[in-house]
């Protein structure tokens, strides 16, 4: 072996050796100092929270719920919501603020653009109104789908909220009743 050769093998040897004994090359094992807890955020605290009820009303019952409030940080604007609303156990009427509503048979699903400017605290508002369609039953309740929501520097998705409506159907005497509503759950990304 030439001397060069011996040279840079002794300088190998000594790197590898000066790193097992001062512990810098020698990890076999690492262990963190601190622990990581990750949990997912209820609806009201997640930073697009969704509404904590709908009620399906007949008139202006039904009009400017909350739907998603913008709970992101300071200065961080929503211009644009996207949702997958569908129907469950009978007909129901929904939209946007913008006047115009779309009827929905059970299980029949409806994409809902809501536009504006949400900045943090803004809430976007939907309309939850009794069937027009004559003798049919009202919806039980309404499925809700967080399918994007943007602006700049912002990009969220994801979430499913159930809420009981219990919408009256056409076939009501009084044609004044309005459901109460619960929520329930089934996922939800903050």
């Amino acid at each position: 072996m030439s001397r060069q050769r011996r040279r840079l093998v002794a300088v190998f040897a000594l790197c590898v050796a000066v790193g097992l004994a001062f512990g810098v090359g020698g990890y076999s094992t690492a262990s963190p100092d601190r622990s990581v807890n990750v949990t997912v955020a209820e609806p009201s605290e997640a930073y697009l929270a969704f509404g904590e009820r709908l009620q399906c009303g007949p008139g202006s019952a039904g009009d400017d719920q909350t739907l998603v409030r913008n709970r992101l940080p300071e200065n961080t604007t929503v211009e644009q919501i996207d949702v997958t609303v569908q129907a469950v156990g009978g007909y129901v009427r929904v939209g946007g603020t913008d006047g115009e509503v779309q009827q929905l048979r059970p299980g029949k699903a409806l994409d809902l653009t809501v536009g504006g400017s949400y900045d943090p605290g803004d809430a976007a508002e939907i309309r939850v109104n009794p069937p027009t369609a004559s003798n049919v039953s009202g919806a039980d309740s309404l499925r809700v789908q967080l399918d994007a929501a943007t602006g700049p520097n912002v990009d969220v998705s994801g979430g499913t909220q159930t809420y009981a409506v219990d919408c009256p159907g056409t076939y009501s005497a009084s044609g004044n009743e309005t459901g109460t509503t619960t929520r329930n759950q089934t996922a939800a990304d903050g």
